[in-house]
């Protein structure tokens, strides 16, 4: 990993002392979150948040009532997506973030395939399970996830609900975390990073690196920016003191605009208002977002 000598104007490391805007990493039950979208966005509210993006996980078709209950609630919404990519040239998963996307088209047809292929996988990992004396059915985590495919949450909670007394956190990454490897993410329908990033781009947003502390992205970040990477999270629940420096490090290097969040999924895990972007952060990113738009019309 690059350690880049930091920018002089950088302020210094802060965390959960600055007042957050805006959280633009964000999950409901319609992918692997826990909470529907009005309670989501109701916990961001009391948090003091003013705008979110919900960004689920390769999945669009909520917007309406996402947009919706924004309105009620009088939060400023962005319309987006965590696109589940790949970068097949080093074999790492890399999540992008489709940020003030006008449409869906192309997202939406790389996404379905990329959903089928994921609830394909869990279907044979709830098998497998059963080899290791785990016993619940695909039906007993469809119930979970009432929207959309199974995710690996939804076979945990029912896992929880039979098995209340084993499982915890630690079990969770036992029987899951375990599973990624370059044979298990080849069965995922992971999107290409190139696809991904063009994808989000023609249909009117931006994209953005998420988390790149999670999958150890930052020496790829250069090969992004040349197939058209406009961002990259800087505040994030999983960053620790040294990817808060590379990230805004990198931004500066690379000409990159600045986005953040929770990525909440479970209220009892993150809670809002920890994580994200103050509000001179959040102009600058929207201020960058309805510009691109306008160059491109």
């Amino acid at each position: 990993m690059d350690i880049f000598i930091k920018q002089r104007n950088d302020p210094p490391f802060e965390r959960g002392n600055t007042m957050i805007y805006a959280d633009l990493h964000v999950h409901t039950n319609h992918s692997d979150g826990v909470c529907e979208i009005e309670d989501v966005l109701t916990q961001a509210k009391e948090k003091n948040i003013q705008a979110l993006a919900i960004t689920d996980h390769d999945t669009v078709n909520h917007w309406p009532e996402v947009k919706a209950c924004a309105e009620r609630l009088g939060l400023e919404t962005i319309r987006g997506v965590e696109m589940s990519c790949y970068d097949f040239d080093v074999f790492k998963k890399v999540h992008i973030l489709g940020l003030w996307l006008d449409k869906v088209d192309y997202v939406e047809k790389l996404c379905t395939n990329t959903l089928i292929s994921r609830d394909n996988y869990h279907r044979q990992l709830i098998k497998e399970l059963k080899q290791k004396n785990y016993y619940i059915t695909y039906d007993d985590a469809k119930k979970y996830s009432k929207y959309n495919i199974v995710f690996k949450m939804n076979i945990y909670q029912a896992l929880k609900e039979k098995y209340p007394d084993e499982m915890t956190p630690k079990k969770y990454k036992e029987l899951f975390a375990s599973k990624t490897s370059k044979e298990t993410d080849l069965k995922m329908g992971y999107i290409d990073v190139k696809e991904g990033i063009k994808a989000i781009q023609r249909d009117g947003g931006i994209a953005i690196l998420a988390h790149p502390c999670v999958y150890d992205n930052y020496n790829e970040i250069g090969k992004y920016v040349e197939f058209g990477l406009q961002g990259i999270e800087i505040n994030h629940s999983k960053m620790k003191p040294i990817d808060y420096e590379l990230t805004k490090n990198l931004a500066v290097k690379y000409n990159l605009c600045k986005s953040g969040g929770s990525d909440f999924h479970d209220p009892e895990l993150i809670q809002f208002g920890k994580n994200g972007l103050t509000k001179q952060q959040f102009e600058d990113l929207k201020r960058f977002a309805l510009k691109t738009k306008e160059q491109k019309n």
